[in-house]
């Protein structure tokens, strides 16, 4: 896993209920980009670490705010993989998701960006995002797992691309050239601020809050 500062590039997982060539609004009139990418759990800890850190210095921060108060929190961008019975895998699922205002670009296994896509789950993929804190009344503080870019390894296709008609991959042929790679947006692209409401305005405050973040990062993870 590569990170920087709060952004993070997944290593290779298979896509689980994506959203990425149209936004899902079954639960959001705007809509709203998502996919969830499931790892093994040792590739996934570095990002689970990056994860936890973040969200216990937001917890931190509120806290303050709050003048000491304990503070609600949310549950976390990720989850163990369950079988059919409801046993863990060893795998952790991890969830991304942007608004409809910011489709993540789209990226095949060389790094060309794709013009269209019709991707699947099952499809075996890296992603590249940033968590970004937040607060609100109603589900407290927490962090959430923003989408900006997909790269493609193995390409699961939907019913509306070629294979729909018997098309075939062939090789040495016309493949779709742009000057924009995988690398490079993830290079330059500037994460977009995040607004996200509050309800509290910053205020002074005396109290000397511990160092200590294992606390707070043990009691989220052992939220449902």
């Amino acid at each position: 896993m590569a990170t920087t500062d709060n952004t993070i590039t997944t290593p290779k997982g298979i896509a689980q209920y994506p959203w990425l060539s149209k936004p899902d609004t079954k639960f959001s009139e705007e809509g709203e980009y998502k996919v969830n990418v499931i790892l093994g759990k040792e590739e996934a800890q570095p990002m689970i670490d990056t994860i936890n850190t973040i969200f216990a210095e937001n917890v931190q921060a509120e806290t303050k705010k709050a003048k000491g108060k304990e503070v609600k929190t949310s549950n976390p961008p990720y989850a163990d993989e369950l079988d059919d019975d409801g046993n863990p895998t060893g795998n952790v699922i991890l969830k991304f998701k942007s608004k409809a205002a910011y489709p993540p670009a789209i990226f095949d296994s060389k790094g060309t960006l794709m013009k269209e896509s019709n991707i699947w789950g099952g499809s075996e993929i890296k992603v590249n995002g940033y968590v970004a804190p937040y607060f609100t009344s109603m589900v407290g503080a927490g962090v959430a797992l923003r989408l900006r870019a997909v790269q493609v390894i193995q390409y699961v296709e939907g019913s509306q691309g070629a294979g729909r008609f018997g098309f075939e991959e062939e090789d040495g042929g016309f493949v779709q050239e742009t000057p924009e790679t995988f690398e490079e947006v993830v290079a330059t692209t500037e994460a977009p601020k995040v607004e996200e409401p509050t309800v509290r305005k910053e205020a002074p405050s005396s109290i000397d809050k511990s160092d200590d973040i294992s606390g707070i990062i043990d009691k989220w993870s052992t939220k449902d």
